[in-house]
Protein backbone atom coordinates (compact mmCIF):
# COMPACT_ATOMS: atom_id res chain seq x y z
CA UNK A 1 0.00 0.00 0.00
CA UNK A 2 1.69 3.42 -1.18
CA UNK A 3 1.49 6.32 1.35
CA UNK A 4 -0.44 9.08 1.85
CA UNK A 5 1.16 13.04 1.69
CA UNK A 6 0.46 13.38 5.28
CA UNK A 7 2.67 9.85 6.47
CA UNK A 8 5.18 10.55 4.21
CA UNK A 9 5.65 13.55 6.27
CA UNK A 10 5.29 11.89 9.49
CA UNK A 11 7.95 9.25 8.57
CA UNK A 12 10.89 11.74 6.55
CA UNK A 13 10.67 13.57 10.00
CA UNK A 14 12.21 10.73 11.91
CA UNK A 15 14.82 9.74 9.62
CA UNK A 16 18.55 10.34 10.17
CA UNK A 17 20.17 13.67 9.00
CA UNK A 18 23.80 13.69 8.34
CA UNK A 19 26.49 14.61 10.53
CA UNK A 20 24.44 14.74 13.67
CA UNK A 21 26.09 12.34 16.23
CA UNK A 22 22.78 10.95 18.37
CA UNK A 23 22.66 8.20 20.74
CA UNK A 24 22.20 4.99 19.37
CA UNK A 25 18.74 4.21 18.06
CA UNK A 26 17.85 7.68 17.71
CA UNK A 27 16.72 9.70 14.76
CA UNK A 28 16.02 13.61 14.58
CA UNK A 29 12.53 15.03 14.53
CA UNK A 30 12.79 17.71 12.09
CA UNK A 31 9.96 21.03 12.86
CA UNK A 32 8.85 21.31 16.50
CA UNK A 33 7.83 18.16 18.38
CA UNK A 34 4.53 17.35 19.73
CA UNK A 35 2.50 17.10 22.63
CA UNK A 36 3.38 13.86 23.14
CA UNK A 37 2.63 11.23 26.15
CA UNK A 38 0.78 8.04 27.03
CA UNK A 39 -2.64 8.03 25.56
CA UNK A 40 -4.47 7.61 29.13
CA UNK A 41 -2.30 11.50 29.55
CA UNK A 42 -2.63 12.94 26.11
CA UNK A 43 -6.62 12.89 26.25
CA UNK A 44 -6.75 14.31 29.73
CA UNK A 45 -7.17 18.63 29.82
CA UNK A 46 -4.79 19.90 32.35
CA UNK A 47 -6.27 23.53 33.94
CA UNK A 48 -3.61 25.43 35.57
CA UNK A 49 -4.82 26.86 38.83
CA UNK A 50 -3.81 30.60 39.69
CA UNK A 51 -2.73 29.81 42.75
CA UNK A 52 0.02 26.94 41.13
CA UNK A 53 2.62 25.97 43.88
CA UNK A 54 5.24 23.24 43.51
CA UNK A 55 4.83 21.08 46.32
CA UNK A 56 8.04 19.51 48.15
CA UNK A 57 7.81 16.73 50.35
CA UNK A 58 8.48 13.10 50.66
CA UNK A 59 11.48 12.25 53.20
CA UNK A 60 11.77 15.78 54.35
CA UNK A 61 11.54 17.58 58.14
CA UNK A 62 9.49 20.82 56.63
CA UNK A 63 7.20 20.31 53.31
CA UNK A 64 7.28 23.30 50.79
CA UNK A 65 4.93 25.05 49.15
CA UNK A 66 7.12 27.05 45.93
CA UNK A 67 5.74 29.75 43.44
CA UNK A 68 6.93 30.50 40.24
CA UNK A 69 8.95 33.73 41.14
CA UNK A 70 10.12 32.35 44.17
CA UNK A 71 11.31 29.20 42.63
CA UNK A 72 13.01 30.65 39.82
CA UNK A 73 13.91 33.85 41.38
CA UNK A 74 17.48 35.23 40.85
CA UNK A 75 18.90 31.87 39.42
CA UNK A 76 17.35 31.71 35.47
CA UNK A 77 19.65 29.70 33.38
CA UNK A 78 19.37 28.80 29.29
CA UNK A 79 20.09 25.73 27.67
CA UNK A 80 19.58 24.42 24.52
CA UNK A 81 19.54 20.82 24.84
CA UNK A 82 18.21 17.66 22.73
CA UNK A 83 15.06 16.00 23.98
CA UNK A 84 14.96 12.33 23.21
CA UNK A 85 12.22 10.19 22.97
CA UNK A 86 11.68 6.76 23.91
CA UNK A 87 9.70 5.82 20.83
CA UNK A 88 12.86 7.05 18.75
CA UNK A 89 12.62 10.60 17.70
CA UNK A 90 14.98 13.34 19.34
CA UNK A 91 13.93 17.34 19.03
CA UNK A 92 17.43 19.02 19.37
CA UNK A 93 18.46 22.11 20.25
CA UNK A 94 15.25 23.17 22.28
CA UNK A 95 15.96 26.93 24.25
CA UNK A 96 14.85 25.81 27.55
CA UNK A 97 15.07 28.08 30.52
CA UNK A 98 14.40 28.06 33.70
CA UNK A 99 16.52 27.38 37.24
CA UNK A 100 18.74 24.32 37.60
CA UNK A 101 17.48 21.33 39.61
CA UNK A 102 21.42 21.37 41.43
CA UNK A 103 21.02 25.00 42.25
CA UNK A 104 16.98 24.35 43.84
CA UNK A 105 18.05 21.29 45.39
CA UNK A 106 21.72 23.11 47.23
CA UNK A 107 20.30 26.40 47.55
CA UNK A 108 16.40 25.52 48.37
CA UNK A 109 15.55 21.85 49.47
CA UNK A 110 18.40 21.43 51.31
CA UNK A 111 18.74 24.79 53.76
CA UNK A 112 14.71 24.63 54.02
CA UNK A 113 12.95 21.39 53.69
CA UNK A 114 15.96 19.24 55.48
CA UNK A 115 16.03 16.29 53.82
CA UNK A 116 16.79 13.16 55.05
CA UNK A 117 20.88 12.50 54.48
CA UNK A 118 19.59 8.73 52.75
CA UNK A 119 17.32 10.55 49.88
CA UNK A 120 17.83 8.77 46.90
CA UNK A 121 14.87 9.18 44.99
CA UNK A 122 12.72 12.13 43.60
CA UNK A 123 8.97 11.27 42.26
CA UNK A 124 7.76 14.10 40.15
CA UNK A 125 4.44 14.22 39.75
CA UNK A 126 2.46 16.36 37.33
CA UNK A 127 -1.30 18.01 37.16
CA UNK A 128 -2.32 15.53 34.84
CA UNK A 129 -1.58 12.62 37.18
CA UNK A 130 1.56 11.57 35.34
CA UNK A 131 4.25 10.27 37.56
CA UNK A 132 7.77 9.34 37.01
CA UNK A 133 10.49 8.01 39.29
CA UNK A 134 14.32 9.33 39.16
CA UNK A 135 17.14 8.44 40.81
CA UNK A 136 18.28 12.11 42.54
CA UNK A 137 21.67 11.36 41.26
CA UNK A 138 20.82 12.08 37.85
CA UNK A 139 17.87 14.99 38.57
CA UNK A 140 21.35 16.73 40.44
CA UNK A 141 22.78 16.27 36.84
CA UNK A 142 24.70 19.37 34.92
CA UNK A 143 22.11 20.12 32.68
CA UNK A 144 18.74 19.30 34.39
CA UNK A 145 16.46 21.82 34.67
CA UNK A 146 13.34 22.83 35.91
CA UNK A 147 11.94 24.85 32.93
CA UNK A 148 8.81 27.61 32.28
CA UNK A 149 10.15 29.08 29.40
CA UNK A 150 11.01 27.48 26.01
CA UNK A 151 12.36 29.07 22.52
CA UNK A 152 11.74 32.98 24.78
CA UNK A 153 8.28 32.15 25.54
CA UNK A 154 6.22 30.81 28.78
CA UNK A 155 6.51 26.90 28.41
CA UNK A 156 2.49 26.12 26.65
CA UNK A 157 0.56 23.36 28.12
CA UNK A 158 1.55 21.51 25.18
CA UNK A 159 5.00 21.58 26.54
CA UNK A 160 4.02 21.26 30.55
CA UNK A 161 2.58 24.86 31.40
CA UNK A 162 3.39 26.18 34.21
CA UNK A 163 6.73 24.21 35.14
CA UNK A 164 8.51 21.22 33.59
CA UNK A 165 11.31 18.82 34.27
CA UNK A 166 14.01 18.71 31.73
CA UNK A 167 16.16 16.09 32.27
CA UNK A 168 17.86 15.71 29.28
CA UNK A 169 20.05 12.51 29.68
CA UNK A 170 17.06 10.25 30.01
CA UNK A 171 14.13 9.55 27.80
CA UNK A 172 11.41 11.97 27.53
CA UNK A 173 9.03 9.98 30.04
CA UNK A 174 11.25 11.15 32.72
CA UNK A 175 10.85 14.75 31.78
CA UNK A 176 7.27 15.04 33.63
CA UNK A 177 5.07 18.43 32.60
CA UNK A 178 2.59 20.43 34.59
CA UNK A 179 5.28 19.60 37.59
CA UNK A 180 3.41 20.69 40.58
CA UNK A 181 5.25 17.64 43.15
CA UNK A 182 8.67 16.94 43.89
CA UNK A 183 8.95 13.82 46.95
CA UNK A 184 12.05 12.90 47.88
CA UNK A 185 12.39 9.36 48.64
CA UNK A 186 14.67 7.47 50.74
CA UNK A 187 13.29 4.19 49.23
CA UNK A 188 12.36 3.65 45.56
CA UNK A 189 9.02 5.23 44.99
CA UNK A 190 6.08 3.42 43.40
CA UNK A 191 4.64 4.63 39.80
CA UNK A 192 1.39 3.33 37.93
CA UNK A 193 3.54 2.89 34.93
CA UNK A 194 4.34 -0.42 33.51
CA UNK A 195 7.55 -1.49 33.61
CA UNK A 196 7.54 -2.40 30.10
CA UNK A 197 6.96 1.03 29.46
CA UNK A 198 9.62 2.46 31.36
CA UNK A 199 13.06 1.52 33.02
CA UNK A 200 13.99 2.61 36.43
CA UNK A 201 16.48 4.42 35.61
CA UNK A 202 16.10 5.25 31.48
CA UNK A 203 19.15 6.24 30.49
CA UNK A 204 19.39 7.60 26.96
CA UNK A 205 22.85 6.51 25.83
CA UNK A 206 22.69 3.08 27.55
CA UNK A 207 19.31 2.60 25.52
CA UNK A 208 17.16 2.16 29.10
CA UNK A 209 13.62 2.29 26.88
CA UNK A 210 12.22 -0.35 28.76
CA UNK A 211 12.32 -1.89 32.59
CA UNK A 212 11.92 -5.58 30.32
CA UNK A 213 13.13 -7.54 27.66
CA UNK A 214 16.10 -6.69 25.23
CA UNK A 215 15.94 -3.08 24.54
CA UNK A 216 16.98 -3.29 20.95
CA UNK A 217 13.33 -5.37 20.49
CA UNK A 218 11.94 -1.87 21.87
CA UNK A 219 14.37 0.21 19.22
CA UNK A 220 12.74 -1.74 16.74
CA UNK A 221 9.23 -1.66 17.61
CA UNK A 222 9.03 2.09 18.52
CA UNK A 223 10.86 3.34 15.20
CA UNK A 224 8.22 1.15 13.43
CA UNK A 225 5.54 2.60 15.03
CA UNK A 226 6.65 6.67 14.97
CA UNK A 227 4.10 7.32 12.53
CA UNK A 228 1.80 6.66 14.43
CA UNK A 229 2.47 8.07 17.00
CA UNK A 230 3.12 11.05 15.91
CA UNK A 231 -0.43 11.24 14.19
CA UNK A 232 -2.06 10.49 17.14
CA UNK A 233 -0.45 12.98 19.13
CA UNK A 234 -1.85 15.79 16.62
CA UNK A 235 -5.36 15.45 17.76
CA UNK A 236 -4.11 16.07 21.54
CA UNK A 237 -2.45 19.21 21.17
CA UNK A 238 -3.41 21.47 23.96
CA UNK A 239 -2.33 25.44 23.06
CA UNK A 240 0.43 26.77 21.63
Amino acid sequence: MRATGEERTLIEAAMPIPDRILPRGQRVLEGPPPRFGLDAYLTRSVDVPLDWRLVVDGDVEQPLALGLDELIADARVDRALDLHCVTTWTATDLRWSGRAFHDVWTRVVVPRARPRPEVAHVLAAGLDGYQAAIPLEEALAADALLADRLDGQPVSLDHGAPLRLVVPQLYGYKSVKHLCRLSFRVDPPAVPVARFLAHPRGRVDLEERSGVGAQRFWRLLYRSLVPLFLRRARPHQLAR
